[in-house]
């Protein structure tokens, strides 16, 4: 067995039940004591997701905590900072200035981090530069002399391609990423770094129980159209509103389940069967399961996404999904006819236009064609099986071994 490895975790907010990044995380770092190695995470609150204001003024109740087995600490720092912490800020936001409020804020935290991480083998950040805990990670890892790794989630144009981001992706010894468009995409940025691809992963379960769900909400037999995720306009929720409307013109009978947090901007009465939609609030992982095994269909028509966990989880219930035709969803879904994808072929990662009367299509299709849906979800199925932990820990694991075995680290890579 290969000598087992201490890995320092760093990321922006760490409270594993809100999802995305923290999910994942938190079950890498689950997945990999599991296989016997140490890890440790730090972070700067585990109460809240603070504003990027916050993140230089937060200071969170909570300072440790232990989360099955691994230990996560919070840095943070006094009332007594704040002027120090507010010029970090106004320089982090200035182009001119971007530099020195990295360097500041690093002078902050970076002592924190050294007493949470000292004696790790790698420390690794997940996230983005505008989170900027990655500056403090980073700064640690050169004070001991360890590689960093930056593990980015970039939709461009939307997220994670600043210049403050790559400002700390410039800092690393090796990327990890989602996909083969996003190594593309930092290649075509002039990143000459190592890149791996270890991708994500969904745990694989398909213990759902429709008879629950259908039975909990009083739906019957209705064939069941599912919508998962916030319900915000970038994730595609008054689209699949509108679109499922057209549906209903059509096929009366069938039923439309959102479920997931509202948008801010409007008020939904939620756990009532209205017009044919019934509106749910952000449920457990069980009701999640509960609602992918009793649904024909799940609709997700993201404006972007690094990976689309949430395709891959309905995939081991080998339902037929629908998304955007985004690269990165081209890449893991179209070419292996894995999804039925809509919008403008080969566009941008984001701005695809999709109109409802094509989304309704997209759903009706899959509705009145057994065989499509069929093979459309066994194929789902198949893909999803290769982005299953067991399966994606080894691939970080591998670049965890291959950074160790590099050349002596340099910050010199773009």
């Amino acid at each position: 067995m290969s000598q087992p490895l201490r890995l320092g975790l760093s990321i922006r907010t760490f409270n594993a039940t809100s999802g995305g990044l923290q999910s994942h995380a938190a079950q890498l770092a689950r997945e990999l004591v599991r296989r016997g190695h140490e890890v440790r995470i730090v972070t700067r609150a585990l109460s809240r997701a603070p504003s990027y204001e916050d993140l230089f003024f937060y200071r969170d109740p909570v300072e440790r905590t232990e989360v099955e087995g691994v230990p996560v600490r919070v840095v943070r720092r006094s009332a007594l900072w704040r002027p120090w912490l507010w010029l970090s800020f106004k320089c982090a936001w200035r182009p001119s200035s971007r530099s020195l409020g990295a360097r500041m804020y690093r002078l902050a935290f970076e002592p924190g981090i050294r007493a949470a991480l000292r004696g790790v083998d790698l420390i690794q950040h997940v996230g983005h530069g505008s989170d900027m805990i990655g500056f403090a990670a980073a700064g640690a890892a050169r004070a001991f002399g360890v590689s960093f790794l930056a593990q980015p989630t970039v939709h461009p144009g939307q997220c994670g391609d600043s210049e403050l981001d790559f400002l700390l992706y410039r800092e690393a010894d090796r990327l990890l990423v989602h996909t083969e468009f996003e190594a593309a995409f930092f290649r075509s940025r002039g990143m000459t770094l190592p890149i791996n691809i270890p991708g994500n992963a969904v745990e694989d379960r398909a213990d759902g129980d429709a008879q629950r769900f259908r039975e909990r909400h009083a739906l019957g037999a209705a064939r069941l159209v599912l919508y998962l995720g916030r319900k915000h306009a970038d994730k595609g929720y008054p689209l699949v509103r509108e679109a499922f409307r057209r549906v209903r013109e059509r096929q009366p009978g069938v039923v439309l389940v959102c479920m997931g947090p509202a948008g801010s901007a409007r008020k939904i009465e939620e756990g009532r069967l209205s017009d044919g939609v019934l509106e749910l609030g952000f449920g457990t992982e069980q009701e999640k399961h509960d609602a992918l095994a009793a649904c024909a269909l799940m609709c997700v028509p993201s404006e972007g996404e690094s990976f689309g966990l949430v395709y891959m989880e309905a995939g081991r219930y080998a339902k037929p999904v629908i998304g955007r035709r985004l690269p990165v969803l081209e890449e893991l879904l179209g070419r292996h006819d894995a999804a039925l994808l809509v919008g403008t072929a080969n566009g941008q990662a984001s701005g695809i236009p999709v109109e409802p009367a094509e989304l309704a299509e997209a759903m009706l299709q899959i509705l009145n064609e057994p065989l499509l849906a069929r093979r459309l979800g066994e194929n789902l199925r198949r893909v999803s099986s290769e982005f299953i932990w067991p399966k994606v820990v080894t691939r970080f694991e591998a670049a965890y071994r291959e950074t160790l075995a590099a050349s002596p680290r340099s910050t010199a890579h773009a």
